[in-house]
């Protein structure tokens, strides 16, 4: 994120989403106490880039009808003051990946889970697409067929929530007997995110009604381990999974053993059937299970599923600022700073504060980035007085 301040502006910067988004997630950067001068400063929309997940936002002096803030201090403006005031900011925040797949067998069309499904998925990609870079596909297969049958692949990118709609809209149930090939879909979603810049938090959202299998209907406990396995491939490339089981006709052991593989967790060898009958297995197995979170939301209570996916997706809001550029926070005055979150102070260090893991990056601890990642959350506001701020 990048931001100019000339010779009459305070260095301010705000980083928020498109005016009108629901859910908007506000960064203003202030670093103006202090300075001599007089100005107004107005806030322009925010822009983010189409391949690195960052997000930029610049204060250039024009007047736009979102903020506009007035700076008045005494002194000649010259020397320190004057240095502070003509500082060109970079900042940079990483904006989550999230991929989301859908299930596409016969049984979810049969079952009437698809449409109140695709309500509530469209429903959570327009209220954060300012806040994630969302892609999408849905999946299935045909025995003696083309299996995964991946349809309507939509690239992750910025502002994808119209493209996304598009594709969810057109599709339709299977002409076949529609199979679920979980574990062949999700190694295609894992050669699409992995091409993702390497800083980049990456997610793969995951939404099925039944088991798993290989297009043939085999042998369950093989397809199950399958896609455990592909779920501990996805993890050791730094991209996490949410499992989401609607209709209630997934086995909640296999649930648990997706979710503890999608968060790194340790999955429980809970049978010597994988190892005897699916030629030793493919999935990595522990004595103990974690106890990563898994999700099974009434599709049929569209709030309810509404308030899960919020939950979810808003949860993977990074908690970490990075600044870049011509400017570093004097870490021995780093308690000097301010930080809000949609309007209450946070404290400096302590187990829920905020923290300055170095000069340059400022992370929010505890409950400060729980808050940060609740789907209300609008708006996080960092002030550091120009004596706490080092030039370059």
């Amino acid at each position: 994120m990048r931001a100019h301040a000339g010779p009459w502006l305070s260095p301010w910067l705000l980083f928020r989403s498109q005016a009108g988004a629901s859910a908007a997630l506000g960064l203003c950067l202030l670093l103006a106490s202090g300075c001599s001068t007089t100005s107004t400063v107005a806030t322009t929309l925010d822009e983010r880039d189409g391949g690195g997940g960052t997000r930029s936002a610049s204060a250039d002096g024009g007047v736009d009808d979102t903020r506009a803030t007035n700076s008045s201090g005494s002194g000649s403006g010259s020397g320190d003051a004057d240095a502070c005031n003509q500082v060109e900011i970079n900042f940079e925040s990483k904006v989550p990946a999230v991929f989301i797949l859908v299930d596409r067998s016969s049984s979810m069309f049969e079952r009437g889970l698809w449409e109140p499904l695709k309500r509530g998925v469209l429903s959570i990609v327009e209220r954060l697409d300012d806040d994630v870079r969302f892609g999408f596909s849905s999946y299935t297969g045909q025995a003696n067929g083309t299996c995964p049958d991946l349809t309507s692949n939509v690239v992750v990118k910025d502002g994808n929530f119209s493209a996304i709609k598009a594709a969810y809209d057109a599709i339709s149930a299977p002409t076949y007997k529609g199979e679920t090939p979980t574990s062949r879909a999700l190694d295609e979603v894992i050669k699409v995110l992995s091409r993702e810049p390497a800083a980049t938090p990456k997610f793969i959202l995951l939404v099925t009604d039944g088991e798993p299998d290989f297009c043939d209907d085999p042998n369950v406990t093989c397809s199950r381990d399958a896609v455990v396995a592909s779920v501990q491939r996805a993890k050791m490339q730094g991209i996490s999974t949410f499992i989401f089981s609607v209709g209630g006709s997934v086995d909640r052991a296999h649930l648990q053993d997706v979710a503890n593989a999608g968060t790194g967790e340790s999955v429980q060898d809970r049978q010597m059937a994988v190892f005897y009958q699916c030629n030793g297995g493919s999935a990595s197995y522990g004595s103990q299970s974690g106890s990563a979170p898994f999700y099974e939301p009434n599709v049929n209570n569209e709030q309810q599923l509404i308030a899960t996916l919020s939950s979810v997706v808003a949860g993977v809001r990074s908690c970490i600022f990075d600044l870049q550029g011509r400017l570093q926070i004097d870490l021995s005055v780093a308690d000097m700073g301010i930080v809000e979150i949609d309007g209450k102070r946070v404290p400096f260090a302590g187990t829920d504060g905020f923290r300055m893991n170095s000069p340059t990056q400022l992370e929010l601890l505890g409950s400060a980035c729980a808050a940060l990642r609740k789907p209300e959350s609008k708006s996080v506001f960092i002030d550091f007085p120009c004596e706490a701020v080092v030039l370059l």
